[in-house]
């Protein structure tokens, strides 16, 4: 097992990882990418590659007149599992904007026609760093936490409440802590950004709360393709889904239950739908 408390046994490490996904994704890795990469000396990365070749030995191969390694076709990689992410992070221009979870940047290589990496940007929907550290330290400490919450249910005007948060729940678009509600009596999911405020927490929750059935629980989702689909588009579903036998097996926390339906554009089992909170403004 690689030594991870060692900075140069972890950089060491890293670097193998880069030479892998550069033969696995690009076909091919030179020494002077991971000088340029890593800022070492050509002996380093000649002993790099040299031992990354030992420790896969049919990955790669050495093509004399590029003075380059290539991956071969079959190659196996041992130092990482592959993950597209990866790749465009790595290897694409423009990579990351709205696509793995951070804004757009204005200007950036993403925006230009030339990029090949594009993704739905979406609001960016947070609470402030220090609502943030709040709530984290108050799941952390067991603490109460006292926050102006943005409701809107219609059924409460928008105020300070007293809860007690056990975790953190991201429903694919956004946070939720999931805790306690004093005033409710009962567990529910309150939207992080609606936070507008949270007095630091200090003091202790209450030692005799119940138990939150419905985060510790978990069900099983078992979903097939529509039976109104023709036999093709079926098929074609269940390997875009990677199911098994025609059908795909989810467990998910009782909790996040209607978000994972939601997600997947199926009825929920007692979330009702909401009128929409945006209009499209017409253009001119």
């Amino acid at each position: 097992m690689a030594n991870t408390t060692n900075p140069e046994a972890w950089a060491a490490q890293e670097r193998l990882r880069f030479i892998e996904r550069s033969l696995w994704w690009r076909g091919q890795v030179k020494r002077k990418d991971l000088r340029e990469l890593f800022g070492i000396s050509l002996a380093q990365a000649s002993s790099d590659l040299q031992r990354y070749l030992e420790s896969n030995p049919t990955a790669a191969r050495y093509d004399l007149r590029a003075k380059t390694y290539r991956g071969e076709p079959g190659m196996a990689c041992v130092f990482h599992t592959p993950q597209l992410e990866d790749a465009l992070s790595l290897f694409l221009p423009g990579h990351g904007d709205g696509v793995f979870g951070r804004p757009p940047l204005s200007g950036s290589p993403s925006h230009r026609p030339e990029a090949r990496v594009a993704g739905v940007s979406l609001p960016v929907r947070r609470a402030t760093p220090t609502v943030e550290r709040a709530a984290f330290y108050a799941v952390c400490e067991n603490l109460r936490l006292r926050v102006d919450y943005g409701s809107l249910s219609g059924r409460r005007e928008p105020g300070w409440r007293q809860l007690v948060p056990r975790a953190f729940a991201h429903d694919g678009y956004r946070w939720h802590l999931r805790a306690w509600c004093e005033e409710n009596g009962e567990f529910r999911d309150f939207v992080l950004s609606r936070v507008r405020e949270a007095t630091w927490p200090n003091e202790s929750a209450p030692p005799d709360l119940p138990d939150d059935v419905e985060w510790e629980s978990f069900d099983e989702l078992v979903l097939a393709p529509s039976p109104d689909l023709p036999e093709s588009t079926r098929a074609s579903i269940a390997w875009d889904f990677g199911m098994n036998n025609g059908v795909l097996r989810l467990k998910v926390r009782r909790a996040m239950r209607n978000y994972t339906l939601m997600h997947l554009r199926l009825p929920t089992d007692s979330m009702k739908p909401l009128p929409p909170l945006l209009v499209l403004v017409p253009e001119g």
